[in-house]
């Protein structure tokens, strides 16, 4: 049989696996990242090294950027922005705090993010309504700031590339909510597109996997991201409607997909939920988004008392798969 591993270099491959390959086995997701900063590190409030303040509240699972915010008028970008200086940066230091030089290189791959990508980056330094704002009023600007980051993205996976060397990159952008899009596809297409694109060859270049992690409602995205951008992997929300989806990429990406653990949020709030209703509802979601292959189910946000109870019927998926 296949090791966790070589399972996992198949689905990324874009291979049939030998049996349903789950996260966490034979793969590594190095997060939270504190070796480099573009959050604050050690998963506390601060700056981050552009200088944005971020608050990391007590039981968060992540922190939140605040206000008074970097730039007001995108427009001045130029003159407001400092982009960090990676050629002074201690990048050896860096991979020891995130314990590269003692990761498990032989029995695992090392799933490395990459957070605050175009849009999220925009909105840490205006705050999310400017920032959605600007998209519509100011494209040009934006067009330009958004060219800029993508150069600086590509110094920094030059630099995660060399002292890092991870076998994909977990790239972060949010799209959209849990109702729809930010902002309109014409937008995206006009201004996101292009320079995400040049990101995803430049970590191509370095033989590195490219997995876009976008959460919310951006199905209607997905053709254009698979077929243009050449993304290996999409981890998004189950609400995308995975096997819909499949049906029109087919063995062109991994769909690695958060378990639906919202909905079971909303039961146990309401004093109804089960653990049969979770096993049921977890079985069925992992059996439908199996079909075909090119899946990996990813536990995220999974209160510790379900964890057990989640892994059990994953492995249950496993063997009536195989069966």
């Amino acid at each position: 049989m296949l090791t966790p591993k070589e399972n996992l270099i198949r689905l990324f491959d874009h291979e049939d696996t030998e049996y349903l390959p789950i996260m966490g086995e034979g793969i590594v997701n190095n997060v939270p990242v504190n070796g480099y900063h573009e959050r604050p590190a050690g998963g506390k409030s601060g700056k981050d090294w552009f200088g944005v303040q971020w608050v990391w509240k007590e039981g968060e699972p992540a922190p939140m950027p605040v206000g008074p915010y970097i730039l007001e008028d995108v427009c001045d970008w130029k003159e407001v922005v400092r982009f960090p200086d990676l050629d002074q940066f201690d990048w050896e230091e860096a991979a020891k705090i995130d314990g590269i030089p003692t990761f498990d290189r032989e029995n695992a791959l090392l799933y490395q993010m990459i957070h605050n990508g175009l849009v999220e980056r925009l909105e840490e330094l205006m705050g999310f309504e400017d920032a959605l704002c600007a998209l519509l009023t100011e494209p040009e600007a934006v067009a330009g700031l958004f060219d800029a980051l993508a150069d600086y993205k590509c110094r920094l996976i030059d630099k995660i590339a060399e002292y890092y060397k991870p076998d994909i990159i977990c790239y972060h952008d949010d799209w959209g909510t849990q109702r729809d899009l930010f902002f309109s596809p014409e937008i995206w297409r006009s201004l996101v597109k292009e320079p995400t694109k040049r990101i995803v060859e430049h970590v191509h270049s370095k033989g590195i996997k490219f997995d876009l992690h976008s959460c919310g409602l951006i199905k209607e995205l997905v053709p254009e991201i698979v077929d243009d951008l050449k993304v290996d992997a999409l981890n998004i929300m189950s609400i995308n409607d995975i096997p819909a989806l499949k049906k029109i990429t087919g063995k062109k990406v991994v769909y690695d997909v958060y378990l639906d653990t919202q909905k079971y949020d909303a039961l146990d709030a309401g004093g109804t939920l089960t653990e049969e209703m979770l096993r049921k509802g977890i079985h069925e979601e992992v059996i439908a988004n199996a079909k075909g292959g090119c899946y990996l189910p990813v536990l995220l946000l999974v209160r510790p008392e379900w964890q057990e109870i989640i892994l059990d019927e994953l492995k249950k998926c496993r063997e009536e798969l195989l069966g």
